[in-house]
Parts: C-alpha cells; sequence; structure tokens
C-alpha cells in the first residue's frame, strides 16, 4: 500500500476532533422542551401557513364530486333517484318529486337545493389560519415528529349568490429524520406526513346532510395534500434554526470562535445530545493551538429532567487566555501612581526586608514593577475549582532622579490566579484574582536575598496594578454556540476535572 493511501486512511478513521491540531471538544444536552419552545418559536415567527391564505381548495375533484352526485351510483343514476325505486311506489307519482317543490322544481335539483350548493363549492378559498399548537415528539436515533394543529375557515360563494362558509380542524403529523449533509450541517428530512381532520362544521350556508357529506369528502380528499407540502416550509424554518448550530462568532479585536458539529446529534427519549468541536482563531485567522496540549474529551454527568448541560473543555478557556496575553494585557509597567497609598513602592520599604539595600542606594527612591509573561496562561479544572497560572519576568527597578530606572534584582514568578464564572450575554465570563505568588531569584545587584519575603508585597502590587487590566481584556468572554436558541443566561457553572459544566433548569411559567 502506497503511503499516500495509508495515510489518507488514517485520516478517515479519525474522530473530527483528533483530525484536525486546535480542536477543542465540546458537549451538550439539551432538554427536549428546550428544542420544542425554540422550534414553535421560530415556527410561530414565521408566520409559515399564511402562504395558504386565498389557496383555492377543490378544483378537478369538485367537479368529479358534481358528477358522482348526479350519475353512476348518485343521485340521479343506478341506485340514485332514477335507478333506485324512486319514482315508483311512493316515489315520481306517488309523492310528486316533479312537481311543485319537488326534484325539478325548487328542491334538491332547484336553484336553492343541491345543484345550487354544489356549484358554489367550485369557488372554495382559505381565508383564516389560526395560529398552530405545535408538539414534539423525539424518535430515539432517528429524528423526531412534527405534530401541527390548526383550524382553518373557508369561504365559497353560491350560484344562487349565497355564502358558504366552513370551519375545519387538522392535524398534520410529519415524522423527520435527522441527517448531516456534505457540509456537516444539520437537516430534518420528512420521512412521512399525514393530516387528520377532525370537525368539518358549515357555519353559513344550507343546512343539508347531503351536502355536508359531500364537503367533507372534497375536504378530506384535497386537504391533505395542500397541507403536508406545507411540512417542506415548517422544516426550512427548522433547518435555518439547525444551522445556526454551526457558527462562527466574534471574539472582538482578538479573532473569533468557530463551532462545528463533531458528529450526527444523539436523539434521545426526552433530550438531544449534540457532540461539537471549537476552533479558536487569531485575527488573522490563524488557529491557536500553540501550548494547548492533548485535548481530553468532555463527558456529561447525569442530569435531572428539564435540565439542560453544555460543557466546555478548559482548553477553550487556555486559548482566548493565550489571545488575550497576544495583545500584551499580561504585560505591565507599574509606578507608585497606579497602586494606592497603602501598599508601599519605594526603596524604604525594601530596607527592612533587604538592609544590604542601603548600600546600593543610600536614599529612598520609587520603584517601578516590570512584569512581562513568559509563556501562555495555563488553565486548570481541578476538584471543583477553577485556576490559571501565568509565567512571568518580573523586574524590581529603582528610579533616581535624571537617571533611567537601574533594576536592582529580577524574579521569576508563578502568578498563581483564581478564576470566577458566570454567565451573561449568552458567553461564559470570567473574573481573575490572585491567589498567590511563587518567587525565584533570577539576578540581583544586591546579592543573594530570600525572594520568599517579597511575595506578600509582589501579590498585593499584583493585585491593586495588574489585575485589573487583565481582567478588562478578558471581559470579552467565550461566547457559547447557539443550541436551538438555548438561553442559558443565568445558569450555573461548575467546575468538574478539565471542563465547566453549564446547567439551567427549564423554566415553569
Amino acid at each position: 500500500m502506497s503511503k499516500f493511501w495509508a495515510v489518507f486512511l488514517l485520516c478517515g478513521l479519525l474522530t473530527p476532533s483528533q483530525g484536525l491540531l486546535g480542536n477543542i471538544p465540546l458537549v451538550s444536552r439539551l432538554d427536549k422542551d428546550v428544542v420544542e419552545n425554540a422550534i414553535t418559536g421560530s415556527l410561530t415567527k414565521g408566520d409559515f401557513l399564511q402562504g395558504l391564505l386565498g389557496s383555492l381548495v377543490g378544483g378537478n375533484q369538485l367537479s368529479s364530486l358534481i358528477g358522482g352526485l348526479l350519475g353512476g351510483d348518485g343521485l340521479l343514476g343506478g341506485d340514485g333517484l332514477l335507478g333506485g325505486g324512486l319514482l315508483g311506489g311512493d316515489g315520481l307519482l306517488g309523492g310528486g318529486l316533479l312537481g311543485g317543490d319537488g326534484l325539478l322544481g325548487g328542491g334538491l335539483l332547484g336553484k336553492q337545493g343541491l345543484l345550487g350548493a354544489v356549484q358554489g363549492l367550485t369557488g372554495l378559498k382559505i381565508v383564516n389560519i389560526t395560529l398552530p399548537k405545535i408538539t414534539l415528539r423525539f424518535l430515539p436515533g432517528i429524528g423526531l415528529q412534527l405534530n401541527l394543529y390548526t383550524q382553518l375557515t373557508i369561504d365559497g360563494g353560491s350560484a344562487a349568490g349565497g355564502l358558504l362558509r366552513v370551519q375545519v380542524e387538522a392535524n398534520i403529523m410529519a415524522r423527520a429524520r435527522l441527517v448531516q449533509d456534505a457540509s456537516g450541517a444539520l437537516k430534518l428530512v420528512i420521512e412521512d406526513c399525514r393530516t387528520l381532520l377532525g370537525d368539518i362544521n358549515i357555519r353559513v350556508g344550507p343546512k343539508l346532510p347531503v351536502l355536508d357529506k359531500a364537503l367533507k369528502g372534497v375536504l378530506g380528499s384535497v386537504l391533505p395534500k395542500l397541507l403536508c407540502p406545507v411540512v417542506d416550509t415548517a422544516l426550512g424554518v427548522v433547518n435555518t434554526l439547525l444551522g445556526t448550530v454551526t457558527s462562527v462568532l466574534p471574539l472582538g479585536a482578538l479573532g473569533n470562535l468557530q463551532y462545528t458539529l463533531g458528529s450526527l446529534p444523539i436523539v434521545g427519549n426526552k433530550s438531544i445530545q449534540l457532540d461539537l468541536n471549537l476552533l479558536v482563531r487569531d485575527a488573522e485567522g490563524n488557529v491557536v493551538h500553540q501550548g494547548l496540549g492533548q485535548v481530553a474529551p468532555v463527558s456529561l454527568p447525569p442530569a435531572a429532567s428539564g435540565v439542560s448541560q453544555l460543557g466546555l473543555s478548559q482548553t477553550a478557556l487556555s486559548a482566548v487566555l493565550g489571545l488575550v496575553r497576544s495583545t500584551g494585557a499580561f504585560d505591565a509597567d507599574i509606578t507608585a501612581a497606579a497602586v494606592p497609598a497603602s501598599i508601599p513602592l519605594s526603596t524604604s520599604a525594601l530596607l527592612l526586608l533587604f538592609p544590604q539595600l542601603s548600600t546600593v542606594i543610600p536614599e529612598s527612591l520609587p520603584l517601578a514593577l516590570q512584569v512581562r509573561s513568559t509563556g501562555a496562561p495555563v488553565v486548570s479544572l481541578q476538584n471543583g475549582k477553577a485556576t490559571a497560572r501565568v509565567g512571568a519576568s518580573i523586574a524590581v527597578l529603582a528610579q533616581q532622579p535624571g537617571s533611567p530606572p537601574q533594576p536592582l534584582f529580577t524574579l521569576d514568578a508563578d502568578i498563581n490566579l483564581n478564576v470566577a464564572t458566570s454567565i451573561s450575554g449568552n458567553k461564559l465570563q470570567t473574573t481573575l484574582a490572585v491567589d498567590s505568588v511563587t518567587l525565584r531569584l533570577a539576578g540581583s545587584r544586591i546579592g543573594n536575598i530570600n525572594v520568599s519575603l517579597l511575595e506578600r508585597w509582589v501579590k498585593d502590587v499584583l493585585e491593586a496594578a495588574y489585575l485589573p487590566a487583565i481582567n478588562n481584556a478578558v471581559r470579552v468572554g467565550i461566547p457559547l454556540p447557539n443550541l436551538f436558541n438555548a438561553n442559558f443566561e443565568g445558569a450555573d457553572v461548575d467546575v468538574v476535572d478539565n471542563a465547566f459544566m453549564i446547567s439551567q433548569t427549564r423554566r415553569t411559567s
């Protein structure tokens, strides 16, 4: 086997997250009601049934109806009026059907009778459609069944100049399979559609039992053929909604997030599970993968009924913080003007810790800290706690009047940050706070010093003058994918191993 085909086959066996460097896994389980409300809302706003207004009901079927009523086995033929004995016995001669108000006079075949009423059916039009009630039933492993209940008002004229108004209840039931097209987009494809008609009520017009039966026969034959194609329109609205799962969302000036489906969703009885991939791109469109390492898959813990979940890998936050670092937000030059008076930033404060400083700096001088990050922040989600570690070089400088700042010593630092999270604006928002600082001496003009004595002081300086700029930069947040318009606003955010678990309980009205 050639090397080309070996590589081709290997790539075909890889999952999407394995096949593309930089893919970050996500997983979501959405409660059935969330999906149903999203679809119902989209269809309601779409007003998709209104296209039926003015549609003619009948046509050839009505012409056939008239022929059926009058010929063959109808009223005038076969077993009908002429062939079935209505003209004998108490029929034509005995009952006077051909005279006065009889058959040829003002009765069934007269202007106000059956023919007049049936001829009026040829002008039937749909004039009103009530807002449909929409319900879903999940079909595990397949897709869903969409039920639309509506009422139609149908008007028609009469050959005699009268008005016919009919109200019809209709329930459209469509079975649709969930598939993924060649581009990876989700879509529902109709496998079966049926229309069941409920009450057909003649509100205005002739109250003839034979007309009532004939009308119901026509509508029962015609309306399903008219209504089922509407489901295609409905699914077009739903498929547009499904298409928003795959999206590109902006990260301000930093770049963007690209969400794609990793595999076909898993449909259960009461929920649907979506496995997603996330690519983080910088402002130039390059995929961020430096320092992300091996990305572990995300799994969802069991959830109570009515709870929707989204599991977001810690790697997503690592990538976004890496983008923030690339803008220089994790570098800072800190002077005394940037810290409150309660935090001393002068050489006299250090003399208490390092008396030998007086041999280098004979007088009290203002200090400055030059902080430079040395690598991408490393995020850790363990034991219910979210942290980030920032490696940095911190130079402590003394400022003599009329001279450039002179470094007294340089520190290698691990800045350990606590990460607080919340959901706002459909984004995962984070706020950072300094938990601790670990220092190592990298170089010194005043000889060997015990840098552990500086850790509390450096921590206070960083908390006051370093973190505000970083928190302002990370305020861009991590936009969450559009999952059937699921609203995670105010959702609970828990930390599980290697992932943020976002949980939203269904709201009851």
